[in-house]
């Protein structure tokens, strides 16, 4: 099912089976995607075998009359995730993306509040998982190996899946897979649950198509992609992943965090899809390398220069910056961002070694992308312009969105739909403004806002952009503190997570000395109502979302 008639020249595919089908006709022995194994060895599939293998699948899924049902995916990022994401879909199963970073609880919760009944699982989590198929009250039937290992309670490997799947096609006796609309729905998401509660996401085969058509309009991946971000979520899987694939790219795709870097190194990317994280870090060692080198000053005195000639149109300093970047950082020159804010000087020092970071902004609601900033026009400290098949509108400050890609709601919760859902359109609870030429900021979310006595709000994300910067944070939450009997009697509160490398050697007096200090330096800066009051000392990080946000209510 396409419709050829979409903007930019490129197919609308309506569903995934759809989907599938052309870019393994459109791309065929192009390499689809790379891992590595432990041993750093190197494996890949074309675009022709991801399909095959997922065919055979889905054979085996129909031929155990298995279509149909609610198939929750567990583990973490590989190609047989993958090809059982696409397998399921195309017999038209419902796909629970399930987040594999949560307690064992939290991961056993999840799959019965999806009602999840066939479950594809990698060996950490068999054990896990198991207790389900003996509990009255789950839903859980089946449970498939995917990778290595073996255990009791599954039904069967991938292997043995994929086996069963080739005869059935050799024999001619594979069932016709049920036909799939467009409307139905596809992956059943978590929210990441930064202000509130996960809710499970309802997303169509076309909201999310919709979604990676309109990425593509705007943003043009390089030949090697790189991801670290989880499938589960649905910047990882939809933007990362389906986006790469819907563009021909090549896709190295990362399954353990601890080998990020090292994978990284190994693939050699041009483009990456990261969080602010993943950023800051890559950035972070790149300057530490510089310091090794020596060449530190000549390097800010190299970016001074080319940040005076680029208001001049002048190219100062310009081939001392590629020379930089090539030795640094290969083939990069792309990467795609989103989930958090991001530090302007960053993006400023990135820009000028001629590695374009592009801002974007979703929610998983949204399938997930609502606007992104393009190759052709980076406005740095925005988030882009809104993708071509929404509508955007302002209501106080808040940004609601109307379109295709919209979720179809949150499964099992009308009430929370009712209130998020007016009129198709959704309110995504962020707040921000658009300049003339339509490119979207971020201000805050809502639900952060605090609001004092006189009347006045405050969105805490504004302090924490200015207390991030400083040496000895590592991490920073503002938010209000009770101060008295109403519950706009606040005083501001900055709670801090030090810096270990920055503060070794520090007494927890120096550390809170030096950064009352330091935040003294930057109240004398703003308006009264606006400084900070107080600040308290973490021992620990903040618990994190899977784009790595700080998770508000675990703390406030």
């Amino acid at each position: 099912m396409i419709n050829a008639e979409s903007s930019g020249g490129l197919p609308l595919y309506l569903t995934i089976p759809a989907f599938l089908t052309g870019i393994a006709e459109a791309y065929g022995n192009r390499t689809a995607l790379t891992w590595f194994t432990r041993k750093k060895e190197k494996l890949s599939c074309t675009y022709r075998e991801l399909a095959d293998r997922s065919a055979r699948l889905c054979s085996t899924l129909c031929v155990r009359g298995l279509a149909g049902k609610r198939v929750a995916l567990v583990g973490e990022n590989s190609a047989d995730w993958l090809v059982a994401f696409f397998a399921a879909l195309s017999c038209g199963c419902a796909v629970v993306c399930t987040d594999t970073e949560q307690s064992d609880d939290t991961i056993r919760d999840m799959l019965r509040a999806a009602d999840a009944q066939v479950v594809f699982l990698s060996s950490p989590f068999v054990s896990i998982c198991t207790s389900l198929l003996h509990e009255p009250d789950t839903k859980v039937e089946t449970l498939f190996l995917m990778g290595g290992g073996d255990g009791t309670d599954v039904s069967a490997t991938m292997p043995d899946l994929l086996e069963q799947g080739y005869d059935l096609i050799c024999t001619g006796t594979a069932p016709t897979p049920p036909a799939i609309q467009p409307d139905q729905t596809a992956e059943f998401v978590f929210t990441s649950g930064t202000t509130s509660r996960s809710k499970i996401v309802m997303l169509s085969h076309r909201a999310i198509l919709q979604n990676v058509h309109d990425a593509s309009v705007y943003v043009c991946l390089y030949e090697k992609v790189f991801t670290s971000l989880p499938f589960y979520h649905a910047y990882g899987l939809n933007c990362a992943v389906l986006c790469s694939l819907y563009q021909g790219a090549h896709l190295y795709i990362n399954g353990n965090l601890k080998n990020t870097s090292r994978d990284l190194q190994l693939a050699q990317p041009d483009t990456i899809f990261a969080v602010p994280l993943l950023v800051e870090a890559i950035h972070n060692q790149f300057w530490v390398n510089v310091e090794r080198t020596g060449k530190t000053m000549q390097l800010r005195r190299g970016m001074k220069l080319a940040s005076v000639g680029r208001r001049f149109h002048i190219p100062l300093g310009r081939h001392l910056l590629e020379d930089v970047r090539r030795k640094a950082f290969g083939r990069m020159r792309l990467i795609i961002c989103g989930g958090a804010h991001l530090n302007q000087d960053i993006l400023k020092e990135f820009d000028l070694m001629g590695i374009a970071l592009l801002q974007g902004y979703g929610i998983t609601e949204c399938s997930p992308l609502i606007s992104v900033n393009c190759n052709a026009e980076n406005r740095l400290g925005s988030v882009g312009c809104p993708l071509e098949s929404f509508e955007l509108s302002l209501v106080d400050g808040e940004i609601w969105v109307r379109g295709p890609a919209v979720m179809q709601g949150y499964y099992k919760d009308s009430k929370q739909t009712e209130e998020v859902l007016q009129d198709g359109w959704f309110k995504t609870g962020d707040l921000g403004y658009q300049d003339k030429d339509g490119f979207l900021y971020l201000t805050g979310r809502k639900k952060n806002l605090i609001v004092f006595k006189n009347g006045k709000k405050l969105s805490p994300e504004k302090l924490e952009a200015l207390l991030a910067p400083l040496p000895l944070v590592k991490e920073v939450m503002v938010y209000g503190t009770a101060n008295g009997s109403s519950t706009d009697d606040v005083k501001l509160t900055a709670c801090i997570f030090p810096d270990p490398k920055q503060t070794e050697g520090m007494s927890s007096y120096d550390i809170l000395s030096r950064l009352h200090y330091e935040v003294d330096q930057i109240n004398a800066r703003l308006p009264v109502y606006q400084q900070i009051q107080m600040i308290t000392i973490r021992e620990n990080e903040f618990d994190k979302t899977a784009t790595k946000k700080i998770k508000r209510y675990d703390l406030q």
